[in-house]
């Protein structure tokens, strides 16, 4: 059974159940559910889901997923539709100068970097993940009620209620 449609949600549901430390240890698991797959193919697979390895509280490494979400709708999304998926593991935004300032949980960072790179805004310069923060570099002179109006497209409603009065400051 290598069929990628039935895999990738294995992947998720493996992912957000279990503390997965290595690819050996996924493939594995995928192997359990009838799913035996090459070592490069695994590795796909988890770019394709934007998993990153982060360290937990006790000091191990394990998978997270990107955002989940946005995978289940990549099929349908255009980037004129780019708002239908929202980032629900952000949380809170600030803008200083003309730096936006995005805090994740952790190891959500890299994922989000990823979505506002593939926006291919004129607004946006580039951004820098870490493993719970982006760091958005916006153009010089860009209106901050503009900026708000960007990133209001994609993450979540409450979160950019909170952020408001950060980017009011014209």
């Amino acid at each position: 059974m290598n069929n990628r449609k039935l895999r990738l949600p294995e992947i998720i549901d493996i992912l957000t159940h279990q503390s997965i430390s290595s690819q050996e240890d996924l493939s594995k698991q995928l192997a359990i559910r009838g799913h035996v797959i090459t070592q490069a193919t695994l590795s796909r697979d988890l770019k394709l889901l934007k998993a990153n390895k982060v360290s937990d509280e006790d000091g191990c490494y394990r998978y997270v997923i990107g955002d989940t979400e946005l995978y289940a709708h990549e099929h349908a999304r255009t980037k004129s539709s780019y708002g239908s998926a929202r980032h629900t593991y952000v949380l809170s935004l600030s803008m200083t100068g003309n730096l936006v300032v995005i805090k994740t949980r952790n190891g959500y960072a890299s994922g989000l970097a990823y979505d506002i790179d593939t926006l291919e805004s004129d607004l946006v310069l580039g951004t820098i993940p870490g493993a719970d923060t982006v760091f958005v570099a916006m153009r010089e002179g860009t209106p901050r009620a503009d900026v708000f109006n960007l990133f209001s497209s994609f993450l979540p409603s409450p979160i950019m209620n909170k952020a408001r009065p950060s980017f009011m400051n014209d």
